[in-house]
């Protein structure tokens, strides 16, 4: 008798348990949650206000990890993890007072200023990345721009077009663009451009003062219009605050379209440059800005971008439960150190990720899933 009272009770519709305390379990529920649901209703929104974003970011962190690994295995193959590659085709030498570079002129970091990259340096440094299993390979100028650089811009253009002959998903970080730059580099098969907004609107002029945040938001513009993807994140590290992280993922979620990528970034600070004695991001600082921005932007690439050399294997499986689902590999992450290859493809069998192969619209890949789980089958 009492085991039936006890089916009974456990099979009674939901709605009769109104009494005070599903009330307020209804009422606990934090941001988080709410706002998974929501999204995995209703799907992206841009509408997104800053003190919604903010309540996300605030909720509790096993919850916020919870909810940001229900919305990334609602929208994405929850193992599926990009790998890309990022190189540096011309080091150094940078007018820009970027406070946390050491490719800024204005910065004694002992980093000696490069020319351009031949194209053979570069078709030879993305082969070796794609036989590593990286399905992206991105290219990064430490220029301000690219205006009256006719010469070298073509280069690129060029080495665009026989890197997207590989196989692989091109980008370029180039500083800012013209329209018409942005078309041409298009027409070339590029995939992705980069250009990231680094931090909130308000505590950006504390980081850079030689270009302005309208004018990063213009080269944004440029990209989309043309038909690129685009690729656009932040650091974090660099002395700001909270709401300066919820300020930069509410500008990045309001977009009239979300970035594809998002790489979230922890400061690697350069002995020599204004930031070189902040203290190290944790990584509890790291998932609240992937879960956060995974759920308030569900279909983008959130990218475990630069710092992540500092974290253990099972920190950086915390950022995949959350949501990353993207990484740089290499040694070097432009001119800053990354974690080793045979580390990562440890990593990757040891998680059971595996590679996501290239995406082209207009074809079908020619670096399919074997191609990576045969770089993986190598280690050890």
């Amino acid at each position: 008798m009492i085991l039936i009272r006890h089916l009974r009770w456990r099979l009674r519709p939901l709605a009769a348990l109104s009494g005070p305390s599903f009330s307020t379990l209804t009422a606990s529920a934090s941001a988080a949650a709410v706002e998974t649901e929501r999204t995995i209703r209703d799907g992206p929104r841009n509408d997104w206000s800053r003190d919604e974003i903010k309540s996300i970011y605030d909720s509790p962190i096993l919850d916020l990890l919870f909810h940001g690994a229900q919305v990334h295995r609602h929208t994405h193959k929850f193992r599926e993890v990009q790998q890309c590659t990022l190189l540096s085709i011309k080091t150094g030498g940078c007018t820009e007072d970027c406070s946390y570079c050491p490719q800024s002129s204005r910065y004694d970091t002992g980093l000696k200023a490069q020319k351009l990259m031949n194209k053979d340096a570069v078709l030879e440094a993305a082969k070796k990345a794609k036989e590593a299993g990286s399905t992206r390979f991105c290219m990064g100028a430490a220029w301000r721009d690219t205006f009256g650089r006719k010469t070298n811009f073509n280069q690129i253009l060029e080495y665009v077009s026989e890197i997207r002959a590989m196989g692989m998903e091109v980008c370029c970080t180039l500083g800012m663009l013209e329209k018409q730059q942005a078309e041409e580099l298009k027409k070339a098969g590029l995939t992705a451009y980069n250009h990231n907004l680094d931090t909130s609107r308000e505590y950006y002029p504390n980081i850079i003062t030689t270009r302005s945040y309208d004018e990063r938001l213009a080269t944004l513009q440029h990209v989309r219009e043309a038909g690129i993807s685009v690729c656009s994140g932040g650091i974090i590290g660099l002395g700001e605050g909270e709401e300066d992280r919820v300020g930069l993922l509410h500008t990045l979620a309001t977009l009239p379209m979300h970035p594809e990528s998002v790489p979230i970034n922890a400061l690697v600070p350069v002995k020599g440059t204004p930031l070189q004695d902040q203290k190290p991001v944790e990584i509890w600082e790291m998932i609240r800005m992937i879960a956060t921005a995974r759920i308030v932007m569900p279909r983008a690439m959130v990218r475990l971008s630069a710092g992540r050399v500092r974290f253990s294997m099972p920190e950086q499986a915390l950022c995949f439960l959350a949501g990353a689902n993207s990484i740089f590999t290499g040694e070097k992450l432009l001119t800053t150190p990354n974690n080793d290859f045979d580390a990562d493809q440890m990593m990757f069998k040891i998680l059971g990720l595996t590679c996501k192969a290239p995406s082209f619209p207009e074809a079908e890949s020619t670096l399919g899933p074997q191609t990576c789980e045969e770089a993986i089958s190598n280690v050890g």
